[in-house]
């Protein structure tokens, strides 16, 4: 059993040769709890890549079945032009379920990280996502630095021409040692009538090696 441990492991090493930080993070806050994770790595070979964002929503109590939501994709990548990659895979969504996707990703990670992600959704019915998120962080090496985030996601069914699913979301606070705290702010939007879901309270952020 040890055998096959450390063959696993030796394994994951090889074909992840660039290690990159798995953020998570929570946000408490006065309408819902909801989580979210992001893992972004490169193969071996620096052109192939994986990436996979996970969203998760509760209701506190339990009481608001609308509050709770789970959306998760995962996307294998290849890098075409300097940071532009060719992404192909699949999404999950509690309300509307399995979809195959296509498209595109752009990475940008110096003294800010920018990550653009269009894709389609090929489905019966067609939708176009466009996910876009900006993050900067002011690293100290002894003290808290400055940590701000702003993310968004908007989801447009192109076969009948209406808003599927779209959010914007703000972080602000501070950064130690892979670690990030302060105010967060969620302004999620649903359906056609685009109905909205606000959540406002204190975030937890952790960068995993």
């Amino acid at each position: 059993m040890k055998n096959i441990t450390g063959l696993f492991l030796l394994c994951s090493y090889q074909l992840f040769a660039q290690t990159k930080p798995t953020p998570i993070e929570i946000l408490l806050g006065n309408n819902r709890i909801q989580a979210q994770t992001i893992i972004s790595k490169n193969f071996t070979n620096p052109k192939w890549g994986v990436f996979s964002l996970t969203t998760l929503a509760g209701d506190y109590g339990n009481q608001d079945k609308t509050n709770n939501e789970v959306v998760s994709n995962i996307q294998l990548n290849y890098e075409i032009y300097k940071g532009i990659r060719l992404a192909s895979g699949a999404s999950f969504n509690s309300a509307k379920g399995f979809s195959p996707l296509v498209g595109l990703q752009y990475v940008y990670n110096k003294k800010l990280m920018l990550v653009l992600n269009p894709t389609i959704e090929l489905n019966k019915e067609v939708s176009l996502k466009s996910f876009a998120l900006l993050e900067f962080i002011q690293k100290k090496t002894e003290k808290p630095g400055f940590y701000a985030r702003i993310q968004s996601l908007y989801v447009q069914n192109i076969s009948v021409d209406l808003h599927e699913r779209s959010f914007i979301l703000g972080r602000i606070g501070i950064f130690y040692k892979g670690f990030a705290t302060g105010i967060g702010i969620n302004h999620d939007l649903y359906g056609a009538s685009k109905k909205v879901k606000n959540n406002l309270g204190l975030f937890f952020h952790y960068k995993f090696n």
